[in-house]
């Protein structure tokens, strides 16, 4: 490695470092943010830090016993598929960091990356307190959807990270915005669904998608945003932006639909299921300038689970390891996004 990756006194300013392209000096420098964004988000990240020790597991394997067979097994193929997205993720925020340049964002993401591990801890502890964390993190061995539906992500994930271009930085981020802003929240609303039966899972989920859907995904929104801006975009990358997002909503209901079709759950249909990731799915588009392309539809009640539960003033927390368990404020500003 060129000792010039590291230190470079012929470098150029900070305010100048773009995400994509260009010699930076080598210097981390909070005070002198070329974007308000970052230090916004890295801020917001830090203050908000918890561990899965602040969440009351002591009754899950009771309460996953008392639960029917076929929540059982939406609790169990759930939480197979969500600890996948965070051992993804971690991994590709690492390869994606590599091929940023400006050091501040490159900060934020260090952060992200332990962020995701800590989620990836919070299912194990979770899991082993219910008693099937080797089952569950196995599952992906034995059952085809969930193997098929790991298999189709990574392959979005890997698409692109290979770096060269702004294009292609611009696809990569795309991957993520999918990972935070689809991937995730059917999961989520599956368990806010069993809600007040297994309440370690869903306090769990709580501090989790609180991450997500209020520093991640709002981080990779302005990645993208601020990649489009700084460089020549084409049509055609953009056009495959809309590409990756169909995608994505195709995997999505895909598995949702095995699982409902497997494992019937309290009044979920397809139909819902659509509208819910259709109407996820305009959201991200929006957020990041483009235009919808999917029908829509008023809020759903999955939706609006989600919503709910991202007030963190109900978590339980274990009364003698926790720490305060409320978020010090619930986003960034909303012209950080």
């Amino acid at each position: 490695m060129d000792a010039t990756h590291y230190y470079n006194p012929n470098g150029e300013d900070i305010l100048d470092e773009k995400i994509y392209g260009g010699s930076p000096s080598g210097f981390v420098d909070f005070n002198r943010s070329k974007y308000r964004w970052d230090s916004n988000i890295y801020d917001l990240m830090n203050a908000n830090t918890w561990f899965p020790s602040e969440v009351n597991t002591s009754a899950e394997s009771k309460n996953f016993s008392a639960l029917s067979d076929n929540e059982q097994s939406i609790y169990k193929l759930t939480f197979a598929q969500l600890s996948f997205n965070d051992s993804a993720q971690e991994e590709y925020l690492s390869d994606f960091r590599r091929l940023a340049n400006n050091r501040l964002v490159k900060s934020v993401l260090s952060l992200q990356i332990m962020q995701e591990v800590n989620h990836s801890k919070s299912y194990a502890v979770l899991l082993d307190a219910a008693g099937n964390s080797e089952e569950v993190f196995n599952l992906y061995k034995y059952d085809q959807a969930l193997n098929r539906k790991n298999q189709r992500i990574a392959e979005q994930f890997a698409r692109y990270i290979d770096g060269g271009s702004a294009e292609k930085m611009l696809l990569s981020s795309m991957a993520s915005i999918n990972l935070e802003g689809i991937y995730f929240l059917l999961g989520f609303s599956y368990i806010y669904l069993l809600g007040d039966k297994v309440p370690g899972a869903r306090d769990m989920i709580k501090f989790i998608a609180r991450d997500e859907l209020n520093t991640h995904m709002p981080l990779f929104g302005n990645i993208f945003k601020t990649i489009h801006k700084e460089n020549q975009i084409s049509a055609a990358t953009i056009d495959e932006c809309y590409n990756m997002i169909r995608d994505a909503v195709d995997i999505e209901l895909e598995y949702g639909n095995y699982l409902l079709d497997s494992f019937p759950i309290m009044g979920t249909t397809p139909e819902l299921m659509e509208r819910t990731v259709h109407n996820y799915a305009n959201n991200r588009l929006k957020t990041i300038g483009l235009d919808p392309i999917f029908e829509e539809t008023p809020e759903t009640y999955l939706q609006q689970l989600v919503t709910k539960h991202l007030n963190m003033n109900e978590v339980r927390s274990n009364f003698f390891e926790s720490n305060v368990s409320n978020y010090a404020k619930s986003s960034i500003d909303l012209d950080d996004f």
